[in-house]
Protein backbone atom coordinates (compact mmCIF):
# COMPACT_ATOMS: atom_id res chain seq x y z
CA UNK A 1 0.00 0.00 0.00
CA UNK A 2 2.83 2.37 0.95
CA UNK A 3 4.50 1.75 -2.42
CA UNK A 4 1.32 2.85 -4.21
CA UNK A 5 1.12 6.03 -2.12
CA UNK A 6 4.74 6.84 -2.89
CA UNK A 7 4.26 6.22 -6.62
CA UNK A 8 1.18 8.43 -6.74
CA UNK A 9 3.05 11.24 -5.01
CA UNK A 10 5.91 11.01 -7.49
CA UNK A 11 3.52 11.09 -10.47
CA UNK A 12 1.64 14.10 -9.14
CA UNK A 13 4.85 16.00 -8.44
CA UNK A 14 6.38 15.34 -11.84
CA UNK A 15 3.22 15.72 -13.99
CA UNK A 16 3.82 17.75 -17.17
CA UNK A 17 1.29 20.60 -17.69
CA UNK A 18 -0.70 20.66 -20.94
CA UNK A 19 0.85 22.68 -23.76
CA UNK A 20 -0.63 26.08 -24.58
CA UNK A 21 -3.17 25.73 -27.39
CA UNK A 22 -4.35 28.23 -30.03
CA UNK A 23 -7.78 28.24 -31.68
CA UNK A 24 -9.17 30.52 -34.41
CA UNK A 25 -12.87 30.79 -35.29
CA UNK A 26 -14.43 32.97 -38.02
CA UNK A 27 -18.15 33.86 -38.12
CA UNK A 28 -20.35 35.62 -40.69
CA UNK A 29 -23.39 37.10 -38.91
CA UNK A 30 -22.96 34.50 -36.18
CA UNK A 31 -22.61 31.52 -38.53
CA UNK A 32 -19.30 29.67 -38.34
CA UNK A 33 -17.38 29.89 -41.62
CA UNK A 34 -14.24 28.02 -40.63
CA UNK A 35 -11.98 27.25 -37.69
CA UNK A 36 -8.66 25.74 -36.70
CA UNK A 37 -8.06 24.20 -33.26
CA UNK A 38 -5.46 22.38 -31.20
CA UNK A 39 -2.40 24.33 -32.39
CA UNK A 40 0.44 23.86 -29.88
CA UNK A 41 3.37 25.31 -31.86
CA UNK A 42 2.65 28.90 -30.82
CA UNK A 43 1.66 30.01 -34.35
CA UNK A 44 -1.75 29.54 -35.98
CA UNK A 45 -3.07 30.63 -39.37
CA UNK A 46 -6.44 30.39 -41.10
CA UNK A 47 -7.56 31.38 -44.60
CA UNK A 48 -11.29 31.21 -45.28
CA UNK A 49 -14.06 32.53 -47.53
CA UNK A 50 -17.79 32.25 -48.16
CA UNK A 51 -20.41 33.79 -50.47
CA UNK A 52 -19.97 37.20 -48.83
CA UNK A 53 -16.22 37.32 -48.25
CA UNK A 54 -13.69 36.54 -50.97
CA UNK A 55 -10.80 36.35 -48.51
CA UNK A 56 -10.35 36.16 -44.75
CA UNK A 57 -6.81 35.64 -43.46
CA UNK A 58 -5.96 35.39 -39.76
CA UNK A 59 -2.52 34.93 -38.21
CA UNK A 60 -1.85 34.58 -34.49
CA UNK A 61 1.07 33.95 -32.17
CA UNK A 62 1.14 32.84 -28.55
CA UNK A 63 3.09 30.59 -26.21
CA UNK A 64 5.75 29.15 -26.55
CA UNK A 65 6.86 31.59 -29.30
CA UNK A 66 5.84 34.55 -27.16
CA UNK A 67 6.74 34.86 -23.46
CA UNK A 68 4.42 34.33 -20.52
CA UNK A 69 0.72 34.21 -21.50
CA UNK A 70 1.05 36.81 -24.27
CA UNK A 71 -1.29 36.63 -27.25
CA UNK A 72 0.15 38.98 -29.79
CA UNK A 73 0.97 39.60 -33.45
CA UNK A 74 -2.67 38.77 -34.18
CA UNK A 75 -3.59 40.12 -37.63
CA UNK A 76 -6.80 40.02 -39.68
CA UNK A 77 -7.18 40.83 -43.36
CA UNK A 78 -10.65 40.51 -44.90
CA UNK A 79 -12.28 41.53 -48.19
CA UNK A 80 -15.99 41.47 -49.03
CA UNK A 81 -16.92 39.64 -52.24
CA UNK A 82 -18.07 41.56 -55.30
CA UNK A 83 -21.50 39.93 -55.01
CA UNK A 84 -21.88 40.93 -51.36
CA UNK A 85 -25.42 41.92 -50.35
CA UNK A 86 -26.98 43.24 -47.16
CA UNK A 87 -25.01 43.93 -43.99
CA UNK A 88 -22.68 41.43 -42.36
CA UNK A 89 -20.69 41.42 -39.14
CA UNK A 90 -17.46 39.48 -39.53
CA UNK A 91 -16.42 38.15 -36.12
CA UNK A 92 -13.03 36.55 -35.50
CA UNK A 93 -12.12 34.90 -32.17
CA UNK A 94 -8.57 33.88 -31.29
CA UNK A 95 -8.45 31.82 -28.09
CA UNK A 96 -5.36 30.63 -26.22
CA UNK A 97 -5.89 27.87 -23.62
CA UNK A 98 -3.78 25.96 -21.07
CA UNK A 99 -1.69 28.99 -20.12
CA UNK A 100 -0.68 30.44 -16.76
CA UNK A 101 -1.27 34.18 -16.57
CA UNK A 102 -1.38 36.53 -13.61
CA UNK A 103 -1.49 40.22 -12.79
CA UNK A 104 -1.51 43.24 -15.05
CA UNK A 105 -2.23 43.13 -18.79
CA UNK A 106 -1.85 45.61 -21.65
CA UNK A 107 -4.09 45.60 -24.73
CA UNK A 108 -3.29 47.47 -27.96
CA UNK A 109 -5.55 47.68 -31.03
CA UNK A 110 -4.81 48.81 -34.60
CA UNK A 111 -6.66 49.26 -37.91
CA UNK A 112 -4.86 49.95 -41.18
CA UNK A 113 -5.43 50.03 -44.92
CA UNK A 114 -9.24 50.08 -44.84
CA UNK A 115 -10.86 50.29 -48.30
CA UNK A 116 -14.35 51.57 -49.20
CA UNK A 117 -15.23 52.42 -45.61
CA UNK A 118 -16.07 49.26 -43.65
CA UNK A 119 -16.88 49.63 -39.98
CA UNK A 120 -17.38 50.38 -37.26
CA UNK A 121 -14.81 47.90 -35.97
CA UNK A 122 -14.57 46.69 -32.38
CA UNK A 123 -11.47 44.93 -31.07
CA UNK A 124 -11.48 43.33 -27.60
CA UNK A 125 -9.38 41.22 -25.25
CA UNK A 126 -10.48 38.74 -22.58
CA UNK A 127 -9.02 36.59 -19.79
CA UNK A 128 -10.95 33.55 -18.57
CA UNK A 129 -13.90 34.90 -20.58
CA UNK A 130 -13.93 38.23 -18.73
CA UNK A 131 -13.45 41.47 -20.68
CA UNK A 132 -10.05 43.13 -20.24
CA UNK A 133 -10.28 45.97 -22.78
CA UNK A 134 -12.26 47.00 -25.84
CA UNK A 135 -12.13 49.79 -28.41
CA UNK A 136 -14.41 50.70 -31.33
CA UNK A 137 -12.94 52.42 -34.41
CA UNK A 138 -15.41 54.52 -36.44
CA UNK A 139 -16.47 54.01 -40.04
CA UNK A 140 -14.08 55.32 -42.71
CA UNK A 141 -11.02 55.44 -40.45
CA UNK A 142 -8.13 54.59 -42.77
CA UNK A 143 -5.46 54.06 -40.13
CA UNK A 144 -5.57 54.24 -36.37
CA UNK A 145 -4.45 52.70 -33.10
CA UNK A 146 -5.67 52.68 -29.52
CA UNK A 147 -3.97 51.75 -26.27
CA UNK A 148 -2.20 50.27 -24.58
CA UNK A 149 -5.07 49.81 -22.16
CA UNK A 150 -4.02 48.43 -18.75
CA UNK A 151 -6.19 45.94 -16.89
CA UNK A 152 -5.48 44.06 -13.67
CA UNK A 153 -6.60 40.47 -13.33
CA UNK A 154 -6.05 37.46 -11.11
CA UNK A 155 -4.66 34.15 -12.29
CA UNK A 156 -6.08 33.01 -15.64
CA UNK A 157 -5.72 29.97 -17.88
CA UNK A 158 -7.24 31.33 -21.12
CA UNK A 159 -6.93 34.61 -22.97
CA UNK A 160 -8.63 35.80 -26.13
CA UNK A 161 -8.65 38.48 -28.82
CA UNK A 162 -11.81 39.27 -30.78
CA UNK A 163 -12.50 41.35 -33.91
CA UNK A 164 -16.03 42.42 -34.90
CA UNK A 165 -16.13 44.29 -38.23
CA UNK A 166 -19.25 45.66 -39.94
CA UNK A 167 -19.31 45.24 -43.74
CA UNK A 168 -22.03 46.98 -45.78
CA UNK A 169 -20.89 46.76 -49.41
CA UNK A 170 -18.93 44.63 -51.85
CA UNK A 171 -15.17 45.11 -52.22
CA UNK A 172 -14.78 46.65 -48.78
CA UNK A 173 -11.60 45.48 -47.06
CA UNK A 174 -10.22 45.55 -43.55
CA UNK A 175 -6.77 45.14 -42.07
CA UNK A 176 -6.11 45.18 -38.35
CA UNK A 177 -4.10 43.77 -35.48
CA UNK A 178 -4.22 43.38 -31.72
CA UNK A 179 -1.70 42.62 -28.98
CA UNK A 180 -2.21 41.35 -25.44
CA UNK A 181 0.82 41.34 -23.16
CA UNK A 182 0.87 39.92 -19.65
CA UNK A 183 2.97 39.89 -16.50
CA UNK A 184 5.41 37.17 -15.55
CA UNK A 185 3.96 34.53 -13.25
CA UNK A 186 5.94 34.49 -9.94
CA UNK A 187 8.70 31.89 -9.94
CA UNK A 188 8.60 28.68 -7.89
CA UNK A 189 8.95 29.02 -4.15
CA UNK A 190 12.08 27.74 -2.42
CA UNK A 191 11.87 23.98 -2.02
CA UNK A 192 9.70 23.47 -5.10
CA UNK A 193 10.74 21.39 -8.07
CA UNK A 194 12.98 18.34 -7.75
CA UNK A 195 14.29 19.20 -4.24
CA UNK A 196 10.71 19.55 -3.09
CA UNK A 197 9.83 16.19 -4.61
CA UNK A 198 12.75 14.53 -2.83
CA UNK A 199 11.80 16.06 0.53
CA UNK A 200 8.15 15.13 0.05
CA UNK A 201 9.00 11.54 -0.84
CA UNK A 202 11.32 11.28 2.15
CA UNK A 203 8.49 12.40 4.40
CA UNK A 204 6.19 9.75 2.94
CA UNK A 205 8.80 7.03 3.48
CA UNK A 206 9.33 8.04 7.12
CA UNK A 207 5.56 8.14 7.64
CA UNK A 208 5.18 4.66 6.16
CA UNK A 209 7.96 3.20 8.36
CA UNK A 210 6.48 4.81 11.46
CA UNK A 211 3.08 3.27 10.75
CA UNK A 212 4.66 -0.15 10.13
CA UNK A 213 6.49 0.00 13.48
CA UNK A 214 3.30 1.04 15.22
CA UNK A 215 1.44 -1.93 13.78
CA UNK A 216 4.27 -4.22 14.94
CA UNK A 217 3.74 -3.12 18.54
CA UNK A 218 0.06 -4.05 18.48
CA UNK A 219 -0.55 -7.48 20.09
Amino acid sequence: MNKFVLAAALLAATAVPAAATLQIEVFDNGTLIDNVTGITTGAASLTANDANFSNITVNAQGSPILPHADLSSVTLDATAAAGFTGAHILTVDILQSFITGLGNTLSTFTVNGLTNDPGPTTESTFANGGLLASHTFPVALLDGSAGPFPAATGAFTTDEIQFAVDFTAGDQSFGGSAQLTTDVVPGPVVGAGLPGVIVGCGFLVVLALTRRKARGLVV
